[in-house]
Formats: structure tokens, sequence, C-alpha cells
């Protein structure tokens, strides 16, 4: 076991720089804690661009190999200590140099003495365990990482060199795998919003509004009658932009009474709808009151409310129509009475045909997604323990 200040052959804070640029600046993307789980997928569409020192780049600029540590946030029930692994392929979506965010810390590990991605998959195993709880400390409601604690600390078992590649290998390849899916579930959404919205342009039926097509669910749930581990969808598990939703938690200690939604409904956040966060329901569960749980009239009618509901010329009429000046939110009233043709049965049977296999795919891909990162959380533990070996080929 080795003491991770043996490894870490480089690391700084990061910065925030201008929003405009200024004498002495350059362009750069930024990484913020809050971009990690889209980073840690290859997604950088959340990354924002500033422009920093100039004098400042050399030390802070990311490379292939680097890990980001998050050294500030956290919440009462979500320790700091995140890390997102900078690799090539990431690196390559951007034009410009690429730094962590000021609340965050560039690590570089010494490849001469470890594998970067065997480190990092070690770093996640940490955090996954807890143990990141011992690590930091609050100031003013804050919670800080405290870096050189953690430094000499954490100690990091370091089998052979092979082997420690065979298990970030390992590790990866179902990451690959979780992402693969994502991106196959995204060109998906993508084909099912042209044939609705394909379908709804050449139709011959009467016009008609959203409401023709679904009614709002109004299942509320009394705090104390609701089953701890049912699922739960809240605002934080709801994805910007995309109608397949992938994330849920369970009902333990909710606070509130709730609304329970079925399989097959939609979820509409009508608080800041501006976020546009709505997607189809792939479980039963229950949700918070910040989301209007809408029910197809006709199940088959699901990708053609959704694809509407999350249409940007719906969201936008929604957003400027929002009540509340802090807290904007949309209501059902508004949301149902947007303006969209009743298709005819024939168009209807025909739209059906169509996107139903898709709709069902792509949610079994959620389902497999989830599968896959089950089992990567299992088998983490064992792997940088060194109590499941991998085999490692003697060529």
């Amino acid at each position: 076991m080795i003491p991770m200040r043996e490894l870490v052959s480089h690391s700084i804070g990061g910065g925030w720089g201008d929003d405009l640029p200024m004498d002495g600046t350059e362009k750069v993307a930024i990484i913020r804690g809050a971009d990690f789980p889209g980073v840690a997928r290859g997604d950088v569409s959340t990354v924002p661009l500033r422009w920093e020192s100039t004098r400042k780049l050399p030390q802070r600029t990311l490379e292939v190999g680097d890990i980001v540590l998050e050294g500030s946030g956290g919440t009462s029930d979500r320790p700091t200590g995140r890390t997102v692994f900078i690799s090539e392929s990431l690196l390559a979506q951007f034009d410009v140099p690429v730094i962590p965010a000021s609340f965050c810390r560039l690590m570089r590990i010494d490849q001469s003495k470890a594998d970067p991605h065997y480190v990092y998959w070690w770093l996640q195993g940490m955090y996954a365990e807890g143990r990141t709880w011992a690590y930091q400390n609050r100031s003013t409601g804050i919670a800080n990482f405290q870096f050189q604690h953690f430094l000499d600390a954490e100690v990091v078992r370091l089998p052979r060199r092979e082997e420690q590649r065979a298990i970030a290998a390992t590790l990866g390849a179902i990451d690959d795998k979780i992402e693969s899916n994502r991106r196959a579930t995204a060109a998906g959404e993508s084909l099912v919003r042209t044939i609705v919205e394909s379908a709804l342009d050449a139709s011959e039926g009467e016009d008609g509004v959203l409401g023709d097509y679904c009614a709002l669910v109004k299942s509320q749930v009394k705090v104390e009658a609701i089953d701890p581990a049912a699922n739960y969808i809240g605002l934080e598990y709801m994805p910007r932009g995309s109608i397949f939703l992938n994330r849920w938690g369970k009902a333990e200690g909710l606070g509130s009474n709730k609304t329970a939604f079925r399989r097959g409904d939609l979820l509409f956040g009508k608080l800041r709808p501006y976020f546009k966060k709505v997607g189809i329901a792939p479980i039963d569960g229950v949700c918070s009151t910040d989301i209007l749980a809408v029910r197809p009239k006709n199940p088959r009618d699901i990708a053609l409310v959704a694809a509407v509901a999350a249409s940007d010329a719906l969201i936008d009429a929604l957003s400027a129509g929002s009540t509340g000046t802090r807290m904007p939110r949309a209501s059902w009233k508004d949301l149902a009475a947007w303006r969209v043709p009743v298709l005819t049965t024939a168009e209807r049977i025909e739209l059906s045909a169509r996107v139903d296999p898709l709709v069902e795919r792509l949610t079994q891909l959620t389902f497999e997604s989830h599968r896959l990162a089950a089992l990567r959380d299992a088998l983490m533990p064992e792997l940088l323990s060194g109590r499941l070996r991998v085999p490692v080929g003697t060529s």
C-alpha cells in the first residue's frame, strides 16, 4: 500500500477566469463539479467557455491521464471528493485548452509509479465506499476537501502494472458499454421525434390540443403512506432535453406528499420549464409535486405526447407564460391547451407501428445500463482489493 502523495506528481487548484476576453487572457473550457456526470459519459455540452490568464494556463491545462477532483461543494448527504478522468477522446472534443474550475483540483499521476486510469478507479472506489467523508470539513456551510490530509492518509493498493491496466480496462469497458447505450438512446430519441413531427405535419386530422391525447394524474400520496422501497423521481433525477428518463432513487426519507405515477406516464418538470426536464417514466413510482405526471388516454400515444411536450416551441411558450419570478412554474392548463392536430385512426395506427418498437427498445437500454452499473459497482471493490483477480496475459 502506497500513500497517494507518492503517486501524485503535480496538483493545482483550478480557475474561473473572466466572462469576456481581456489583455493577457486566452479562451478556455472549464470543467466544474456540476459537469462531472456529463463529462464522465463523454458529454461536454454543459462545460462553459471563459477567458483565463495566459500566464496561469501552463500549470492548469489538463492532459490525457489527468484526474479532476472536486474540492468544494457536497451536501449533507453527499460528500465532496468526486472525480472525473481526462481521456484522449474527451479532450478531442475541445478546440481550446481545458482547465478545472476553481472549486476543483487537477491531479497528475506519476506514470512511472502507477497507471493513471487505475488510480482513477481507486478514487471512484474511495468515493463509493464513503471514505471521502474523512477528508472534508465545513466552513461557512460549505464542505471543503482536505487535499493535503487526503494525500497523506489515503493509501493505494498497487498490484503489478499489468494487473492495474487489466482492472482499469475491465471497469472501463463496462462504462464504455453504458456510454454506448446512452449514445444509442440519443440517436433513437432523435428518430422518434422526427417520426412524430412528420406524422403531425402530414396529418389530415382535425385541429386539437395536447389535452385530447392525455390527462393530468391526480394521484396524490401522503408522505406517511409512501413505501420507502418505492421508486422516486425528483427533478434532480431528470436529464435535460431527453424524453427517456434513466435515473431514479428510492422513496426512503421523503419529507412531503408526492404524486404516484405509472410506467408509461410522462413526467413534466413544471418548475423552471426552460430546463426541459420532460421524459417517459420507465418504472412505477412517486414523483415530486414540482413534476406534472401526465397519462396518455391511449398508452400507444406516449411517443407523440412526449415529443410534443418536450418540443422547443412548447417549452419556450410555457417558459414565457410561467408564473413566479424567482421560481417560475408551468401549469397543466397551459400544457393541455397546446395546439396539436388530432391524428386520424389510420394515422395513429401507422405512427404507433413505427415508434412503439423504438420506445420499447430504448427503454430496455435504460434497464440494461442499470444492470451494467450495478455489475461495475459490485466488481469495483472486489477488483481493487485483490479479492477478485482479472486474467492478465503473459505476452
